[in-house]
């Protein structure tokens, strides 16, 4: 946009409560720091949209006496060694507490392996009764009330942000139908949403944004969606 100046921080707002209103589920939103150039420039300040190690990056801008918006898609790299290092330095304490609490007792850890086993397979049952539950819903439609009410934790982006820990989970970890189309859908929504706030904000302003191929009208066409059938060369397609 030529001629327009405006706060950023309003424009990452206005985004933000947009996806609170939609309530995306585990997505993390937060507010990063750029240089622009080395480490001695100015800082530019990123609107980051975040679930699990995918991210976008939102930027609204100045340059000169005109203004500029960008969307970037990033794969975060793993980082938090400090929280691996706690992670295991408590298992080291709860085992080793445990071991002498067993020590005192006089229990083998093979009775305590074969009690943990048992508890799974009692909540294991219960989870599967209450599966076939749902088939009989109430008059209303709701089915029976959940065993751990409320929302589990976001256990997927805490591992899979851990060095070592998240690529084993990564690797190993089976990618249900769900878990692709709930990708698929926050990687859909927050662009769709970016793009709609940007042209909120630039009709406001009474001004229309040109796309980057209308530049180019020579390969304008190559850029409009289109329909191609199938069928035999005896057949009409």
């Amino acid at each position: 946009m030529d001629g327009i100046q405006f706060s950023a921080q309003d424009f990452y707002r206005s985004i933000e409560d947009e996806l609170a209103a939609r309530d995306v589920p585990r997505l993390n939103v937060t507010r990063v720091e750029y240089h622009e150039g080395s480490l001695l420039s100015d800082k530019r300040i990123y609107l980051r949209l975040a679930r699990e190690r995918l991210a976008f990056d939102v930027c609204a801008a100045p340059f000169g006496k005109g203004y500029f918006f960008s969307l970037r898609f990033v794969e975060l790299p793993r980082g938090g060694w400090l929280k691996l290092a706690a992670i295991l330095a408590a298992i080291f304490l709860v085992l080793t507490f445990a071991n002498s609490l067993l020590a005192r007792a006089n229990i083998s850890w093979a009775a305590v392996i074969a009690i943990i086993v048992f508890a799974l397979f009692v909540l294991w049952g219960i989870k599967q009764t209450r599966d076939n539950s749902t088939q009989s819903r109430d008059e209303r439609g709701v089915p029976p009330p959940s065993l751990f009410p409320g929302a589990m934790p976001d256990f997927d982006s805490f591992f899979l942000n851990l060095p070592i820990i998240g690529e084993w989970c990564e690797r190993y970890r089976k990618d249900t139908y769900y878990r692709h189309d709930t990708r698929l859908m926050y990687l859909t929504l927050i662009t769709e949403i970016v793009k709609k706030k940007v042209e909120e904000v630039t009709a406001a302003k009474g001004v229309m944004l040109l796309r980057g191929y209308e530049y180019n009208p020579i390969f304008g066409e190559l850029y409009k969606p289109v329909t191609s059938t199938t069928g035999s060369k005896d057949k009409e397609p």
